[in-house]
Formats: C-alpha cells, sequence, structure tokens
C-alpha cells in the first residue's frame, strides 16, 4: 500500500517481473486491522513473512541509509515479536495483536520502497511464476539460504547487525546459528519443502539461474553482496 511496485505473472516466460513506476504510489493510505481478522492462518502467514522478508532485505540493501533502517529494523521487531507471542499463546492470538503485524507490513513496505529487495525475491521468482507457489511461500523457501550465503561471503558488514537484531528478539547465544534459530521460528507459520516438492526439475537449476541473471537485474542490484551465477546456481541446488 505504500511502495511504486505491482508484480506481474508473464506466464509465457515462467516468470514473474515487477513494474515499479510512481504513478503506482497511492495518495492515501488507510490501514484497518479489523479487515485482517477474518484472514485465513495460511495467508496470515505468507503475507507477513513476506513483510518480513522485505524488512531484512532492505536492511542490507546498499541502497539502504539511516532512515530506511528505522523502519526495517522497528518492522523486524514487531513481526518476529509477534510470532513468539504466537508460538506462546496460538495462532488465534494473532487476531489480538493484529495491529502489530499491520503496521510491522507498513513499516516494511516504506523501508523496502526506498532501499529494495535482493536476491531471495529474485531468485524466488522463476519458481512462483512456473508453479504457481504463493509469493510469500515461495520466498520463504529461499529466504534463510540466500542470508547464509551473504554471511559466508560478507560476515561482517550490515548482516551482523541483522544477526544481532535476531539474537536480542530470539535470547539467542553467540554459538547459536540466527538463521536456523529463525527458521525454527517460521516453521511454527509455514512448512519449509523442497523446490522439487512443487514440481521443479533437477535442470531447471540451471535454466532458473540463467532465468535470474537475464530477468532480475533490477532486483540483484541491491543485493548485500554481488552473487555470481555459481553463487546463485548453488542454492537452487541445495534447495533442490
Amino acid at each position: 500500500e505504500v511502495t511504486n511496485l505491482s508484480i506481474v505473472e508473464i506466464k509465457e516466460k515462467n516468470t514473474k517481473m515487477g513494474l515499479a513506476a510512481d504513478e503506482i504510489l497511492a495518495d492515501i493510505t488507510v490501514l484497518i486491522p479489523a479487515l485482517l481478522k477474518s484472514l485465513p492462518f495460511k495467508f496470515f502467514a505468507t503475507s507477513s513473512i513476506d513483510a518480513l522478508i522485505h524488512a531484512i532485505e532492505s536492511m542490507v540493501s546498499p541502497r539502504a541509509n539511516p532512515y530506511t533502517e528505522l523502519f526495517s529494523k522497528s518492522a523486524i521487531e514487531l513481526i518476529v515479536k509477534g510470532y513468539l507471542k504466537l508460538i506462546e499463546n496460538g495462532a488465534d492470538y494473532r487476531n489480538e495483536i493484529i495491529e502489530d503485524f499491520l503496521i510491522g507490513s507498513n513499516f516494511a513496505g516504506i523501508s523496502f520502497d526506498n532501499a529494495g529487495v535482493g536476491a531471495v525475491h529474485a531468485l524466488s521468482y522463476p519458481v512462483g511464476g512456473a508453479y504457481h507457489v504463493p509469493h510469500g511461500e515461495v520466498n520463504y523457501q529461499f529466504f534463510t539460504e540466500v542470508f547464509r550465503t551473504y554471511d559466508r561471503i560478507n560476515p561482517n558488514g550490515k548482516i551482523k547487525e541483522v544477526k544481532d537484531i535476531l539474537s536480542n528478539i530470539l535470547k539467542l547465544d553467540e554459538k547459536t546459528d540466527v538463521f536456523s534459530s529463525l527458521d525454527e521460528v517460521l516453521s511454527h507459520l509455514l512448512s519449509k519443502k523442497k523446490l522439487r516438492e512443487y514440481g521443479m526439475k533437477e535442470e531447471e537449476c540451471e535454466s532458473f539461474t540463467d532465468s535470474v541473471i537475464e530477468k532480475q537485474q533490477r532486483l540483484l542490484g541491491n543485493n548485500y553482496v554481488t552473487f555470481s551465477r555459481d553463487d546463485i546456481l548453488n542454492i537452487f541446488k541445495v534447495l533442490y
């Protein structure tokens, strides 16, 4: 509701692509928490996880600035703390704190509209387009593996701050793997699957990698670190 982006599925190309145009921006936005209370749990899960990914991807984007980071950090805290409350109190408790998720999603939208999202979204589009996987669900399949790859390539940049934020919220010690712990939290909302469970074929690891490089440079330009073709291919193979 606060971005200049619209996503379209291009069936003949078996992918999804984004249209970025300032004309899409709303003049006025009204957030109404009550409208979310009848949302089925799976749609709540996929859309809120997508919002969390917006916040974390924009946090590490090279286009981030102190203002977008304020929105990113607030969104991460609202959404992840909300998930912990759901784990403690049950899925229906989301309606008691739905405003937190709505505001968190809005904050994440402000952040990523200015700083952009990167490889998680870029790699998910061919799978989502070819096999009609809901957007938030397919993003979740790529989320932590992309960030593990970022962390392996450069653990000392902005990703360290993201790990610190998540560690504080999840109350982790220094030896605990942040992304595995986050996966465990998210698994209470949505199951993580192998890409082949959606129908993806092994040879598509290669073709989807080439599709990402050819069609998703708008997103890859927002990566925390530059990905080589081998980096992208390896993520597909690990998740396949």
